[in-house]
């Protein structure tokens, strides 16, 4: 569920039409933020300035689930060599690997009479260079929830070290570490494993 503001809330439950933008929200792994917003105007929020001209953005639709899932959204930016991540064109700026473990934030505004009502979060999670060329970039961004769907990797050793584990009637934890120790799955084979 998303928080909403009750203004928000009032305006969404109520308006019959409703004037609204994407806010987009770029953080480079080195620390710069960007943002900007694909409407025809600049967007003043939270203490922020989204540009409209700074760069044509368009993303696929997004599905909002009530449960913990994996998605991607797909960015795709148009831009020429005018068109700059700090210094750097947009393009260059992707073959570079400048927007490599970016961070991407999209919210939708919602205004009343050109006011901002407020915004809603909608997305965010890492960007990933899907494609550059031409004039055209598209970044693939994944959720913060990425990590989820990965598999425990089979057949993999590592040594031992600090755990615990509850086993509803014990819990069974060593505060020590012992580097002769591995973990491994079991396997049921006819060979056996000195």
């Amino acid at each position: 569920m998303k928080n909403v503001a009750k203004d928000l809330e009032t305006y969404l439950n109520t308006a019959k039409n409703m004037t609204s933008c994407d806010l987009y929200e770029l953080t480079l792994f080195n620390g710069p933020t960007y943002y900007y917003a694909d409407t025809d105007m600049d967007i003043p929020y939270d203490g922020h300035v989204y540009k409209h001209n700074a760069l044509l953005i368009k993303r696929d639709q997004i599905k909002l689930n009530s449960s913990v899932v994996v998605d991607t959204m797909t960015i795709t930016i148009n831009a020429d060599t005018k068109d700059l991540i700090g210094s750097v064109p947009v393009l260059q700026a992707a073959h570079d690997g400048i927007l490599d473990r970016a961070k991407l934030q999209l919210r939708r505004c919602f205004f009343r009479d050109k006011t901002i009502v407020g915004c809603i979060s909608l997305f965010g999670g890492t960007a990933e260079v899907k494609s550059a060329g031409g004039i055209k970039l598209q970044l693939s961004v994944k959720a913060k929830t990425q990590g989820l769907n990965m598999q425990f990797p089979i057949r993999k050793y590592y040594p031992q070290g600090t755990y615990s584990a509850n086993d509803k009637s014990q819990v069974i934890s060593s505060k020590d570490t012992d580097d002769t120790c591995l973990i491994a799955p079991f396997v049921p084979r006819k060979e056996v494993l000195i």
